[in-house]
């Protein structure tokens, strides 16, 4: 039987998937988890970690009790390593890592390449990237930049894409339950409901987006709907957002803030009643909470920035802007033409995003990519 250990944050939703995949089809599969996620049913060991940086007698004590306490306290006989989010902190350990494993595979989300500046981080990275077997993008625009960037990089390098569980939640719910779908959000069903961004992560540019939403006339304001997904982040975004929130009472605007972490059935009822998803960050790689809007029928406002080449075809659903504080202008632009979400248009970017994002399409690269020579 196939041994796996997964080094990342267990909290997240395609850390989980991703095990819980393998788990499926009889792989053992073991977690090193940043934080302190709750235990997957799909994990026969997990150990939890949370990591302290500095130059400290702290610092220095937790980097000897994650190699002393987690990663000696795992087997010596995987058959791969996969490591999700390539985590600087890593490299004083990555020779330890390599002597438990046939193989080791890096699975580059973004913000671990694209937003990583600093000279360390970025050598300490690099020590990681050139003692792995396998670096994994999810999108070939930003294997291709990475190839340029890093010409030094001898390791191998593959694209796969992460099946996206919410589409067949979405393919299995009732449209006409929208009103109850609504209500378990507390949300308005006659007004325009617009997602800004996916998580509480401020590179989402909510502040910049409130900030010129503040602007528009009463006209459009009473039409709408702001939704905050803050499932995970922290509680300083929501403080800085509700911040601006309170300025502008007078402004009454709507919104909801939505703080629960939902799984896939959940997530799904969540995409079909979103009208308009908002997604401007300054990197990203194939966003999956994007692909499940346009799948449910919604509109993206996005960035031209973004590597999302592969769904310009489906305009109008998918609206760019060329800079990010144009993004006020566009959304009242949609608002104004009343873009709701809707199965018109849908067929050819369901189609697409189906064959592209489903786990029965992309498991087999997967599986290839982790356990084959």
């Amino acid at each position: 039987m196939r041994k796996m250990l997964v080094i990342g944050d267990g909290d997240s939703v395609f850390v989980k998937d991703f095990i819980n995949q393998y788990h499926k089809e009889g792989v053992i599969v073991d977690l090193i988890s940043y934080g302190k996620s709750g235990k997957n049913d799909a994990v026969r060991l997990q150990k939890n970690f949370q990591i302290k940086l500095g130059f400290n007698f702290s610092a220095l004590k937790n980097f000897f009790e994650f190699r002393n306490n987690i990663i000696d306290k795992m087997d010596d006989d995987y058959d791969v390593v996969v490591i999700h989010f390539v985590y600087f902190f890593l490299a004083p350990h990555i020779f330890k890592i390599k002597n438990k494993t046939k193989k080791i595979v890096a699975v580059i989300w973004g913000s671990d390449f694209y937003r990583v500046t600093s000279k360390v981080k970025i050598f300490l990275q690099d020590i990681i990237y050139k003692n792995v077997d396998n670096i994994v993008f999810t999108n070939p625009k930003t294997k291709e930049l990475f190839s340029e960037k890093k010409k030094y990089i001898k390791t191998k390098l593959n694209v796969a894409r992460f099946g996206l569980p919410v589409l067949d939640e979405i393919d299995s719910l009732r449209r006409d339950d929208y009103g109850q779908f609504c209500n378990s959000f507390g949300l308005p069903i006659d007004k325009i409901k617009i997602m800004v961004g996916y998580n509480a992560n401020l590179a989402h540019q909510q502040l910049l987006i409130l900030n010129q939403i503040i602007l528009f006339n009463e006209s459009i304001l009473e039409k709408i709907h702001l939704i905050f997904p803050m499932g995970y982040g922290n509680n300083e975004s929501r403080a800085l957002i509700e911040e601006i929130l309170n300025k502008n009472k007078n402004k009454n605007i709507q919104y909801s803030i939505l703080e629960k972490f939902y799984n896939f059935n959940e997530a799904a009822k969540l995409r079909l009643v979103t009208d308009i998803l908002i997604n401007i960050q300054p990197t990203d790689q194939f966003s999956g909470s994007m692909q499940e809007t346009l799948y449910a029928g919604g509109w993206v406002l996005t960035g031209n920035w973004l590597p999302y080449d592969a769904l310009l075809q489906f305009e109008p659903k998918m609206v760019l802007i060329n800079e990010k504080e144009e993004v006020g202008k566009a959304l009242a632009h949609l608002i104004e033409s009343n873009c709701k979400s809707s199965l018109e248009n849908t067929e050819s970017i369901k189609a697409y995003i189906r064959n592209e994002s489903s786990w029965e399409k992309n498991f087999s690269t997967w599986y290839d990519i982790t356990f084959k020579d």
